[in-house]
């Protein structure tokens, strides 16, 4: 006598899987979400770095930190004797209501230093996505001191009126 061995396709609960195609994505999502926020979550709270006073990237963080606090007769301390920028020329320049300053990196060139920043300005968007400007600041020193030369940001023009 030969056993007969019934074989049933049940296509019913393949669709109830665990490894089904949506819950797997739906899985991921969530995993992805989540990330996401944790992200988001730790680089608003993490602290930022505090460079010395005496350093270019010091300087250069100190009259950013004084600009967007609006501060602005104490960020032209940080520019040279010879710019024409004054706390009338930042007063007019526009400083968004969320922004992040990361330093990008700094290069020196014989008596000049030029120090990288990454500006993330909110887009105003749903989500708080953010834009990124790249700004670099042109450093000497004067009377040994680092000064900020040229036309920083976030200011475009100096010693000019409006008409």
């Amino acid at each position: 006598m030969r056993a007969k061995l019934n074989v049933r396709e049940d296509t019913e609960g393949m669709s109830e899987s665990i490894f089904h195609p949506r819950r797997v994505l739906a899985v991921l999502v969530v995993i992805t979400v989540l990330l996401a926020a944790v992200a988001a979550f730790l680089s608003s709270t993490g602290e930022s770095t505090k460079y010395s006073p005496g350093t270019p990237e010091g300087v250069v963080q100190l009259y950013l930190t004084a600009v967007i606090e609006g501060k602005n007769d104490k960020a032209v301390n940080y520019l040279s004797g010879t710019s024409e920028c004054t706390a009338s020329d930042l007063d007019r320049s526009w400083i968004p209501e969320s922004v992040r300053v990361n330093l990008g990196g700094t290069d020196f060139d014989g008596d000049t230093v030029y120090v990288d920043t990454l500006v993330d300005i909110s887009s105003g968007g749903p989500f708080n996505d953010y834009y990124t400007e790249k700004h670099s600041f042109r450093l000497v020193k004067e009377s040994g001191s680092w000064r900020i030369q040229g036309i920083p940001w976030p200011m475009y023009s100096c010693g000019e009126m409006n008409k």
